[in-house]
């Protein structure tokens, strides 16, 4: 899937949220056009960090508390590679989701604000 639409922060995170749980195993959801003009900067600054964050969960609470930003999204990320303007998503082997309820779809309300994440919260640098 290639999100060629808005440039909106918004609409770039809703399309994450929608579409990568639909697709195959394997899959590629490419996000183009986050440069850093003002109506997309939201998704590189604030969406960005957490779904690395996220890509990089150490999960074991008995060596150190860690929490998901994104619960519905990690369990299904292989990868995530960006470059200038464009960042690709990849699906690891999880089933895909296609009927997925579209309220599970929605993109949660801290998905472009840092503070939202409390995994990030309890970073030492963000404090």
């Amino acid at each position: 899937v290639i999100d060629d639409a808005s440039h909106l922060a918004t609409h770039m995170a809703q399309s994450l949220f929608f579409w990568f749980p639909r697709i195959e195993p394997g899959g590629l959801l490419v996000v183009e056009d986050i440069q850093p003009i003002q109506e997309a900067n939201a998704f590189r600054t604030q969406f960005l960090p957490q779904i690395m964050k996220d890509l990089h969960f150490c999960g074991d609470p008995s060596q150190a508390p860690d929490a998901l930003c994104f619960p519905t999204l990690q369990p299904l990320l292989a990868s995530i590679h960006c470059e200038m303007h464009i960042c690709t998503f990849e699906r690891n082997d999880e089933p895909a989701m296609p009927d997925l309820s579209l309220e599970l779809s929605k993109t949660p309300p801290h998905a472009l604000d840092l503070r939202g994440c409390q995994a990030l919260l309890d970073t030492p640098v963000l404090h």
